[in-house]
């Protein structure tokens, strides 16, 4: 995709929090009283993860987002830039900031996250320099709440650089933001209400109506649901049999892990695959040691783990493009 002369694989715009964790056994009744037994502060969001995972993967990652010099503020972007991500796109306003979320995650890794926007600004077409867009290979914007990102998308679109949607937001501009992206990823509840249907196989039928190079519907530990231009069949792949400890930031380390493929032109089917893989591996949160963005995956650790899953005659051919990702150069057209 394009040439090696962009600065960035992957620009993020969109929701960035500080996650607040808290480690509970079970999840309680009400009015109870219940021990935590662990707790940490980690970066989150839903763009801002996707973009810390582009980073831990090695992939020249960027983030924009409007942020005053709050404590909030100040945390996520010592954290990302730990992670590898490039923060100097990063607008300054003296009322924004990031989300901040208290998540609850129980013994099964799910979890229940309770978030607090009012800090959230979004950022404007006119935030974002023409030069600044096209120096990325892929931008990657997300939706949640409104206000959305539209305008973004359209001037990105405009730019003529290829973006990648995480949209999950149950809203008309949603479907307007969905239908400006080139690969769309969405949650199973995105889908059916988008189609009003009740298999996401369908769900993702209808989303593809909107030419695009491919339409992926995420359904957690059930895997992913997908189809592409080049082969509109819906076809299903299966998620990594792993033992969840932590599925908190799983999709967007997804998102990030495809997007990181797509530009070092991969197929879709291999970048769902090492995707995949990303996201086994944040579920994994090494055992248990690790806690949000300190779970997320090196791109040695997912080649490590496909090289040990994956079977089948095509395993050492797409263990070998895999291993390009190493060394972009290979991969330049």
């Amino acid at each position: 995709m394009g040439s090696m002369n962009k600065q960035y694989d992957v620009l993020g715009a969109g929701i960035a929090a500080v996650d607040d964790l808290i480690y509970v056994s079970d999840f309680p009744a009400v009015d109870c009283k219940i021990p935590v037994h662990a707790s940490t502060r980690q970066g989150g969001g839903p763009a801002c993860t996707a973009v810390a995972a582009v980073g831990s993967l090695g992939g020249r990652a960027a983030y924009t987002a409007r942020f005053s010099d709050n404590d909030l503020s100040k945390f996520i972007g010592t954290a990302l830039k730990h992670h590898g991500v490039d923060t100097s796109p990063i607008q300054y306003d003296p009322a924004g900031g990031p989300y901040h979320s208290i998540i609850v995650v129980d013994g099964a890794g799910h979890r229940n996250v309770f978030y607090d926007p009012a800090l959230y600004r979004v950022v404007a077409a006119n935030d974002l320099p023409d030069e600044l867009i096209q120096s990325a290979r892929l931008f990657l914007l997300d939706h949640l709440t409104e206000p959305s990102l539209v305008p973004v998308a359209e001037k990105v679109r405009r730019l003529g650089v290829p973006i990648l949607g995480d949209i999950e937001g149950q809203t008309q501009s949603a479907m307007s933001l969905a239908a400006l992206t080139d690969y769309l990823i969405v949650p199973k509840a995105f889908a059916l209400w988008a189609s009003n249907a009740e298999d996401p196989h369908d769900g993702c039928a209808f989303l593809a109506r909107t030419p695009r190079l491919a339409t992926v519907v995420t359904d957690g530990p059930h895997g992913c649901i997908f189809c592409t231009r080049t082969n509109p069949e819906v076809r299903h792949f299966p998620a990594f049999a792993v033992d969840a400890l932590d599925t908190n930031g799983c999709g967007d380390t997804f998102h990030g892990a495809f997007a990181l493929a797509i530009v070092r032109s991969l197929e879709v089917e291999e970048a769902i695959t090492f995707a995949s893989a990303a996201a086994a591996l944040k579920a994994i949160a090494a055992g248990g040691q690790h806690r949000g963005w300190d779970a997320l995956p090196t791109l040695d650790e997912v080649l490590q783990f496909l090289q040990a899953t994956l079977d089948g005659p095509e395993r050492s051919a797409l263990l070998a493009k895999l291993a390009t990702l190493r060394n972009p150069a290979e991969l330049a057209g």
